[in-house]
């Protein structure tokens, strides 16, 4: 009863809400990213190029499909992220939106999108957001590749969310995820996850099939869910949840460091902080960890 009321709520809510029916409508909303949007059809994205920018308001995709998309840049937002030594890094991101900021995107499905980015300074990559903060993603499914190559001090991909918090829930994703270190010498911090690569999300009723390539001369951490699982900033706590998740895959990686730690998990690669709720999460994952560290790793 209570999720028969919610959605009805959805329906009334929606009627406000500026209608999206074509790809230049799409593109638009990055002029009001405040304002709420609905799609009324799906829309084929091929041949446009995709801006990310930071969004705070609702996307409801109403059920529909937006296919095709292709994200080669990183947006203009920035936002301070964190390593699990506290260390703060003033990052940029790529995704659909760069920055999800007490937003909500829900009942839309991502079909083919194509993520391939490259960047000089601290990076996180997602398909929907690359950082998120107080949002909630929601009902969505989502199918293709993000590939990030980056190399300053700390970086990494999500197959939802790049690097963040707030809620993920009733997802089902198929994704490709490529992380290349394409510096040798400096030691940094890359993370990667089916659904998030850093941060504190609670994640419910999840579905990932994650097929993930990380090449890695500094510490890597990997997560069938998340790649580390930590709050931030210092002397936050939070009762986190992970609930009826299921991840199938693999995530293939090196880590070209004598001071090994290698973390790849079938759901948390590093935990720095407890979850108070986990439940019912199942796996069928492979460490597939390689030594060959010249080298990129990328599908066959």
């Amino acid at each position: 009863m209570l999720f028969v009321r919610f959605r009805l709520w959805e329906k009334i809510e929606s009627l406000t809400y500026n209608r999206i029916s074509s790809p230049e409508d799409l593109l638009k909303m990055s002029q009001d990213p405040s304002d709420d949007y609905i799609l009324t059809s799906d829309i084929d994205m091929s041949g446009y190029e995709w801006i990310p920018f930071t969004f705070s308001g609702v996307f409801d995709g109403n059920g529909h499909t937006i296919s095709n998309l292709q994200i080669d840049s990183s947006g203009t937002g920035v936002r301070d992220t964190y390593d699990g030594n506290m260390k703060v890094y003033s990052s940029c991101f790529a995704a659909f939106f760069d920055v999800l900021d007490g937003g909500k995107v829900r009942n839309v499905n991502f079909e083919n999108i194509c993520l391939d980015v490259t960047s000089d300074t601290s990076c996180f990559a997602g398909s929907i957001a690359g950082y998120m903060s107080g949002s909630t993603i929601s009902n969505c499914s989502v199918n293709g590749s993000v590939r990030l190559c980056a190399h300053d001090r700390m970086f990494g991909v999500g197959g939802i969310c790049g690097y963040g918090n707030g809620m993920i829930r009733d997802v089902d994703i198929d994704i490709v995820l490529i992380c290349t270190d394409t510096d040798r010498e400096t030691k940094d911090e890359q993370f990667m996850g089916g659904i998030c690569s850093a941060g504190y999300p609670d994640i419910i009723n999840c579905n990932v099939q994650i097929d993930g390539y990380d090449s890695e001369h500094g510490y890597a951490h990997n997560g069938g869910l998340i790649g580390m699982y930590m709050f931030y900033p210092e002397g936050m706590e939070h009762n986190g949840s992970f609930i009826n998740n299921c991840v199938i895959g693999k995530i293939t990686f090196y880590e070209d460091n004598e001071d090994r730690r290698a973390y790849c998990e079938p759901f948390v690669g590093e935990m720095m902080d407890m979850i108070n709720t986990v439940e019912d999460n199942r796996y069928d994952f492979k460490r597939d960890e390689v030594y060959t560290y010249d080298v990129e790793l990328l599908p066959e």
